[in-house]
């Protein structure tokens, strides 16, 4: 892009700047006649109130405290009033203030409760909590939806993802028993943004746009909040929504907060889990002027994972579901999670402060696996053994990737006397160790020959849902299990990193005005974002050795014998496979040991080169937006409308390989080539897509009367690709059947779409809320993963169904299967959501402790202009219903809380193909039941978890704990078509833990 252009493509943000500027100058100079109230609002306790409602009356001016319990009502004219705070769970407060031209006026309001029996609203720390979520949600411009600090920890929830989980309309992908991303209204977690104090983090990974919220532990953060619109003062990457982790600052009362826990998991002969975490704060100096708080959180957990994958056969049917083999795993896992988090702030004076938050969390996401895999002959046809060779298979992996997490936030804000500016600057960074892959070995059976002992039977397993294969995995005695009947095959070994720096630079000003006799707030701002992300990652195949029992040089293979572990379970699956033996099984550090030892020259360059190249990329990526919204209110009815620009501008580089023989040596553009064996050349490539964005966006709240609202939103959203598929990378898999390729697509487009809310709020006395609402988005261009098999008849293809590089791929790669990320036609999201929360304090005697919080959501979908289908699917992790029940008792020293949670089935992954863009002779749909069958789209199954945590005070804010998490042993997997197919099933088996904390400000209460 030229000077100029690239000048045209921001010149609105400089204008809205410039303009901002000029606004900020003449409100310095100029002398206001009016007055302002500031102030804030705290309970008995002195605890500060978050979403406490203001009226200034006679005028009807609103207001609302914000994360700190302040608040701020500009333009007051002189004269006498009464302002009036309301708060949920409290009893409303009428103060008399006179307000003199010119004069900035601060108070100090205090509320407290109703009666005797709401006391438990101030005394119990998670009651407490919940008052401040369902305020800040019934005050906040936008739809939102709030979980302090006192909720978070209210459930065993070990990471951000498990906590915003709970909350309505969110589900969950999960990862080795956690939460790793969030899933919000059936979109895919790159749909949802995540930002810490409104700043952007980068992701670890080197593939993906979203971070992975199992980074963060769940005791560093002060509040999540779940903005399920978007406005224009809100980054527009957000289609889903878009989740901003406040972390904790020093507040009025000093901090001093601290825990210890300890767990166990039956499985694996006994994993064992342990967290600690600390967090102090406190304001000095005259009139408290200089806060500081530290934060810091371990925590470990032994997981371990029973596991099986069976591959599904193309003939099955309904009725007798068919698999070719299976692999039987068990996962070994050490997750060590650190993180540390501080903050400060100076008030210089009443209207001006400056700040500094930094958070830094790592995860250590360590594991060991293993998997023996029983090989059945597969179906040549219906009930039809086929007569090809197969033998068994084991495979072991161990790995030590590393993410971390962090960033530095500087800024400072001016209150002026109907004028406030902000200016903030951030570097955030994130990287991961060992991101190229899982490093793995391979064994090869020397053992006796199995004939037909590992089929599967053509009647079907008698327990559907573990399939099982003739008696090669049914009891200790299996010949799978011994260790001599294993030849070390070959090694894949991994090294390298890669990194994400963000550079962000904001600001923002907002002017407080008069317009017949309306109150309304004109904001403005910009923020320019600079992220770099690389990856210098290499994978190293070591291959080509003797591995049959008789080799051809004489020299004999090395089995597993001489490479095994220490490991073996002995309540594997319940019993289920092998008899519950798990093992022998080898240790990778001895495989990488001998193979450095013994084979270091037997490293295959072409797999090598073809491994590493894609792992080999950078790209710079900036993005310039402003904004401009105003805020204002007509008696009942308070409207937000906004319009924000975002310009993206994208480099990248990556790298592909160029194989050639001594005839083919001109096409890579090499000169001459007289070699006997393959050679490759590796060729840079470089990508640079540019885009303008403008999103507007209106938020109407209409108070039908004093407790209750109906609201409506339209915004619009964007979801940029991630870099990765910008790169025009290639991958090989040389390991499936047939070889399947997934290239990059540097023609992908962003995606964009429209997103209409109506809901429906009323609050409920003494605690409670009721929210119900109904949602839209209409998205154009989605970005689907997409799969061209490799024996696709491309003469039946209408006109620009494929894209342009997917049919380059398809002449580079003849008879593979092609996997490539591409835009859609269009797709829609619609769907209802409900929630009911209420502490039931009316009730009498010790009934009053209940409270109640409960969820549903139901979402529907469908994708447009998929490649080669004629159907119509929904939208990949689109569930159709969720809820979450969450039955609660808090008294002055015991809280207890139980949760239940249902995610219904969701689509994982695209898969069917429809045969009417086959020849008779390559259909993809062999059984002919259509989507719902064995080559149908694969499914993640249902989940529902039960969990329970209670705590009681014994003396002042010391507590003791008690935890129990998947108290039910929920299964996870997946299942293609139908769920009669299965796909994954594993278990993690129940945990429980025990602890201790200490909390200072609770034991004031």
């Amino acid at each position: 892009m030229s000077v100029c252009k690239r000048f045209l493509s921001v010149r609105p943000v400089v204008l809205l700047l410039l303009f901002a500027l000029s606004l900020a100058t003449s409100d310095l100079l100029a002398q206001s006649a009016k007055g302002v109230l500031t102030g804030t609002v705290v309970d008995n306790s002195g605890a500060v109130l978050k979403g406490a409602r203001l009226e200034l009356q006679p005028l009807k001016m609103l207001g609302a405290t914000d994360a700190e319990g302040a608040f701020l009502l500009a333009e007051v004219p002189p004269g006498s009033y009464t302002l009036v705070v309301s708060y949920v769970g409290f009893k409303p407060t009428e103060t008399k203030v006179d307000v003199a031209a010119g004069q900035t006026k601060n108070l100090a309001v205090k509320l407290g409760v109703a009666s005797a029996s709401e006391e438990i609203m101030v005394t119990a720390e998670r009651v407490h909590g919940e008052a401040d979520a369902i305020n800040q949600t019934l005050t906040a411009d936008n739809l939102v939806q709030v979980m302090p600090a006192e909720i978070i920890v209210s459930l065993p929830n070990a990471n951000a993802a498990d906590a915003i989980g709970r909350l309505p309309s969110v589900t969950l992908y999960r990862a080795e028993g956690e939460g790793e991303y969030i899933q919000v209204r059936g979109t895919e977690p790159r749909l949802t943004n995540v930002t810490v104090d409104g700043i952007t983090l980068p992701a670890p990974e080197p593939n993906v746009r979203q971070v992975r919220l199992d980074v963060l532990p769940s005791s560093m953060i002060d509040a999540v909040e779940l903005n399920k619109t978007l406005s224009a003062n809100m980054e527009a990457n957000g289609i889903g929504g878009s989740v901003n982790i406040r972390t904790k600052t020093a507040g009025e009362r000093p901090t001093f907060d601290g825990f210890m826990d300890g767990g166990y998991t039956n499985i694996l002969n006994g994993r064992a889990s342990t967290a600690e975490g600390l967090t102090v704060g406190n304001r000095f100096g005259k009139d408290k002027r200089f806060g500081i708080l530290l934060n810091g959180a371990y925590d470990y957990n032994g997981r371990g994972i029973d596991n099986f994958q069976p591959k599904l056969d193309p003939y099955s049917t309904l009725a007798a579901p068919f698999y070719d083999s299976n692999t039987i795993r068990e996962y070994r896992y050490y997750r060590y999670r650190y993180g540390m988090s501080g903050a400060a702030d100076y008030k210089l004076n009443d209207n001006t402060s400056f700040f500094a938050n930094g958070i830094y969390s790592d995860l250590k996401d360590w594991g060991d696996k293993w998997y023996y895999s029983p090989v059945s002959h597969a179906l040549s046809a219906p009930g039809v053994y086929s007569t090809k060779a197969v033998a068994p298979a084991f495979y072991t992996s161990s790995k030590r990737p590393n993410a971390s997490v962090g960033t530095l936030i500087l800024g400072g804000r001016h209150i002026g006397n109907k004028s406030w500016l902000t200016a903030v600057a951030s570097a955030s960074y994130s990287y991961e160790v060992d991101s190229a892959g899982n490093p793995k070995a391979d064994f090869s059976w020397i053992g006796p020959s199995l004939g037909t002992a590992c089929d599967y039977s053509l009647t079907g397993s008698t327990d559907p849902y573990h399939p099982h294969f003739g008696n090669c995995d049914n009891t200790a005695s299996s010949p799978l299990l011994t260790a001599a009947n294993w030849a070390f095959a070959d090694i894949t070994t991994s090294t390298g990193k890669d990194s994400q720096l963000n550079l962000t630079a904001a600001s923002s000003y907002a002017r407080n005005y008069t317009a017949g006799g309306h109150f309304g707030t004109l904001e403005m701002g910009f923020k320019f974002t600079n992220g770099h992300k690389a990856q210098d990652a290499t994978e190293t195949v070591y291959d080509g050795w003797p591995t049959t029992a008789a080799a051809a040089n004489g020299s004999a293979p090395y089995t597993m014998a001489a490479l095994q572990s220490g490991f073996h379970n002995t309540d594997y699956f319940g019993g289920n496979y092998f008899g519950g033996n798990f093992g022998p099984v080898s240790d990778f550090n001895k495989v990488v040991n001998y193979t450095m030892t013994n084979l270091s020259g037997s490293v295959d360059g072409v797999k090598t080169a073809a491994a590493t190249a894609p792992n080999l990329f950078s790209f710079v990526e900036q993005v310039t937006a402003g904004y401009v919204m105003n805020t204002i209110d007509f008696g009942k009815l308070h409207m937000q409308t906004g319009l924000r620009f975002e310009n993206t501008g994208m480099n990248t580089l990556g790298h592909t390989l160029c194989y050639y023989t001594s005839k083919t040596y001109a096409a890579c553009g090499v000169a001459s080539y007289t070699g006997t064996t393959e050679a490759w050349v590796v060729n840079a490539v470089k990508n640079n897509p540019s885009y303008l964005d403008v999103l507007p966006s209106v938020q109407l709240r209409y108070a039908l009367d004093a407790n209750s609202s109906l609201r409506a939103v339209y915004a619009r959203g964007v979801a940029r690709p991630d870099p990765y598929q910008l790169v025009p990378y290639v991958t090989e898999d040389s390991t499936k059947s047939p070889v399947t390729v997934s290239i990059g697509n540097p023609n992908l487009r962003p995606e964009h779409a429209n997103n209409y809310d109506l809901l429906y709020e009323t609050s409920l006395h003494p605690l409670g809320m009721i929210q119900a609402g109904f949602f839209f988005k209409q998205l154009a261009a989605p970005q689907v993963p997409t799969t061209l098999a490799g024996n696709v008849n491309i003469a039946s293809l209408p006109a620009g169904m494929i894209p342009p590089a997917e049919l380059q791929a398809i002449q580079n790669y003849p008879g593979d299967s092609v996997s490539i990320m591409v835009n859609g036609q269009n797709a829609y999201l619609y769907g209802f959501e409900a929630s009911y929360q209420q502490h039931l304090s009316f009730l009498p005697g010790v009934l009053s402790g209940f409270g109640i919080n409960a969820n549903y959501s139901y979402t529907t979908s469908q994708e447009k202009g998929l490649p080669l289908r004629t159907d119509q699917p929904r939208m990949i992790d689109q569930a159709n219903n969720t809820w979450k029940l969450s039955p609660s008792y808090d008294n002055k020293r015991l809280s207890a809380r139980v949760g239940f949670a249902y995610d219904g089935p969701s689509l994982f992954s695209y898969n069917y193909l429809s045969p009417s863009f086959f020849a008779a002779a390559n259909n993809p749909d062999l059984s002919g039941l259509g989507p719902t069958g064995p080559s149908g789209d694969v499914w993640t199954l249902a989940h529902y978890q039960i969990d329970a945590q209670a705590s009681y005070r014994i003396w002042r804010g010391l507590s003791l704990k008690v935890v129990g998490l998947n108290l039910n042993n929920e299964v996870f997997g997946y299942y293609q078509g139908s769920d009669q197919f299965v796909n994954q099933r594993e278990y993690y088996k129940p945990s429980y833990t025990g602890g201790i904390r200490y909390n200072f400000a609770q034991g004031r209460r």
